[in-house]
């Protein structure tokens, strides 16, 4: 499925007619589509909400998103597919879960989708993350903590736990209800820590942590 052609921008039809070869192959690259299938943390300023969105399809000029919760025509929503990298559209077309999504200016595509390992400002680039405010459960050997989860990404989460736990213990992460996942204590000050787990979370499976 492409964009709608809401998302693109095309020359008016007296500035077509007078293109040259060069300048139509150029037009054609541009407005290319890409297809993919990346994580993205949607928030809507104006509500004072946010959640989980799988991108679809992007274009310089906008992107196709299945959101994975409710999102109105008209409103403006900030999509980030790295967690310190975001951009804002215009939700201009809705057919059930599906939102497509217009900039008010063409962004970059291939440089949107880079994965980079470190960010310009030398940071670890990081997938988005979600706040969340959950009890959960970290079992350490026969042992189990109680804890509390502030945000969980598809590598990771942050907690706030009483608990004796060191970096680089290997702990379990449980909720009731959802899959345990085995993680490593990475970071700790004070009472919060920074779990890295051991595998990727699907995007069905980091929903449900979403919707705990």
């Amino acid at each position: 499925m492409n964009l709608r052609s809401e998302h693109i921008r095309e020359p008016d039809t007296d500035s077509a007619a007078g293109m040259n070869d060069g300048n139509e192959a150029e037009r054609r690259q541009h407005t290319r589509n890409m297809r993919v299938m990346r994580v993205a943390r949607l928030a809507v300023a104006a509500v004072h909400t946010e959640g989980l969105g799988m991108v679809r399809d992007v274009s310089p000029g906008g992107m196709m998103i299945d959101a994975h919760f409710d999102l109105e025509l008209g409103q403006t929503v900030s999509i980030a597919l790295l967690d310190d990298q975001e951009l804002t559209g215009t939700v201009v077309w809705k057919e059930g879960s599906m939102i497509g999504v217009s900039f008010a200016e063409e962004v970059p595509v291939e440089q949107i989708l880079a994965k980079p390992s470190v960010q310009p400002d030398g940071k670890r680039a990081r997938l988005p993350r979600f706040a969340v405010q959950r009890p959960v459960q970290l079992k350490l050997d026969c042992a189990m903590v109680d804890a509390i989860l502030h945000d969980v990404s598809q590598r990771g989460a942050k907690l706030q736990c009483e608990g004796k736990l060191r970096v680089h213990n290997n702990v379990l992460l449980r909720a009731e209800g959802q899959r345990a996942v085995a993680a490593t204590v990475k970071w700790r000050a004070g009472n919060m820590l920074g779990l890295e787990f051991h595998r990727l979370l699907p995007v069905g499976e980091l929903d449900q942590w979403l919707k705990l």
